[in-house]
């Protein structure tokens, strides 16, 4: 008997230990959301990216410990998961019940799709070559009334084409874009005069008109913030404002390596590689913190309701989420469903890609992010109705 007690009592301060460090693991990820890594760019601020797996781990130890005849030590996970309230909400949405009005109503509302279509497939990266047209098809079909594009390009000598005098034929008249880069096209494929150089950037197509529109440059070579002001009617006016935050920038070779570490485990790790990997993901998440603090400031600059859209190439318990985010609300918090994932590649807990809204001044009704395989994100929707003030 004694044995027994003294295995159990081990046991049972072992399995306290590990409650302890899951429980030291999400209070980082709290901290990794609220430090800067603007100024000092830290390898610690990456651990956001687990925030999914580290509540993950506390719930299943609450749980446990409610079933157990320790039934105090719950307490532990419940208390970390008050503290870390705010980085744990957006993980995953239980909106499994209730209406999801994803399409426009008979009343007067506004329907918003943001998607990183990466330049249309334009490298034929999906082995598709119909997926240009069906991503044109899928905003012909969900038909929002604002349509933010991220990675979206024109011919520099013809602002018309490829997409854009089609998009506006298909009900879109009001459009504005923000040039990032220019590039000779046959930089990205082969099907190309080596004369033709293409504009990339953020484009906005309305079916409301647009007005006011300014381009904030950040303070990374090559990004920038799309602002323009949208006008319902004489009541409804709303700041409409795109962004794509500096992504990693991982190659077709590091893409595979992380692939083949993630199916195999450790046994696949280079040493060398991973340390390469992990310096471009610090570096990129301290210069997405600076321009996040730059938005932050913009953000108190515009006149009217704010609407945040696009890609922010990070996710929902990072600094850059929350300092972009700040009082606004999020639509995949309202009305999503599960992860929410965005992003198509390496986990399926990435959602990268956000509406963010005034609250005070739209009302969300429905929500989705349809699992397309047409770009390496997936677009996101979203409906919203004006509350009666």
């Amino acid at each position: 008997m004694k044995k027994s007690s003294f295995a159990a009592k081990f046991f049972s301060s072992i399995y306290l230990l590990l409650n302890l460090l899951a429980i030291v693991w999400l209070l980082l990820c709290k901290w990794a959301s609220i430090y800067d890594p603007a100024s000092n760019p830290t390898i610690l601020s990456l651990v956001s990216f687990s925030c999914f797996f580290a509540a993950l781990a506390n719930l299943i130890f609450l749980i446990s410990w409610l079933f157990s005849r320790r039934k105090l030590r719950s307490l532990l996970s419940l208390i970390a998961f008050v503290a870390c309230w705010d980085i744990v909400t957006p993980l995953f949405a239980f909106n499994f019940l209730g209406k999801n009005n994803i399409k426009a109503t008979d009343e007067q509302g506004l329907k918003i799709m943001t998607w990183n279509v990466h330049l249309f497939d334009l490298g034929e990266w999906t082995k598709d070559k119909t997926s240009r047209a069906k991503i044109l098809n899928l905003i012909q079909e969900e038909s929002p009334d604002i349509l933010c594009l991220q990675e979206f390009y024109w011919d520099e000598k013809n602002s018309q084409e490829p997409y854009t005098a089609i998009l506006q034929q298909l009900g879109y008249p009001f459009v504005k874009f923000s040039k990032e880069n220019g590039m000779f096209k046959t930089y990205i494929t082969r099907n190309a005069r080596k004369d033709e150089v293409i504009a990339t950037g953020h484009a906005i197509f309305s079916k409301y008109p647009l007005r006011n529109d300014q381009v904030y440059e950040l303070k990374s070579a090559g990004y920038n913030m799309l602002s323009t002001e949208v006008v319902i009617d004489s009541s409804h006016i709303f700041s409409i404002n795109v962004v794509h935050l500096t992504s990693v920038g991982f190659g077709g070779k590091e893409m595979d390596y992380i692939e083949e570490v993630r199916q195999k485990g450790v046994e696949a790790q280079d040493e060398s590689k991973s340390k390469y990997l992990l310096k471009k993901l610090r570096d990129a998440s301290a210069t997405r913190a600076i321009l996040a603090n730059q938005i932050d400031s913009l953000k108190r600059r515009m006149d009217y309701p704010l609407i945040i859209c696009g890609d922010f190439n990070d996710v929902p318990s990072s600094y850059v989420y929350q300092k972009v985010r700040g009082k606004l609300s999020d639509a995949f918090i309202g009305k999503g469903q599960g992860f929410g994932r965005t992003y198509q590649h390496i986990f399926p807990t990435l959602r990268i890609d956000y509406i963010l809204y005034d609250s005070e001044w739209l009302k969300i009704e429905g929500y989705k992010s349809p699992y397309v395989g047409l770009s390496d994100h997936y677009p996101v929707i979203a409906n919203f109705s004006f509350p009666k003030l």
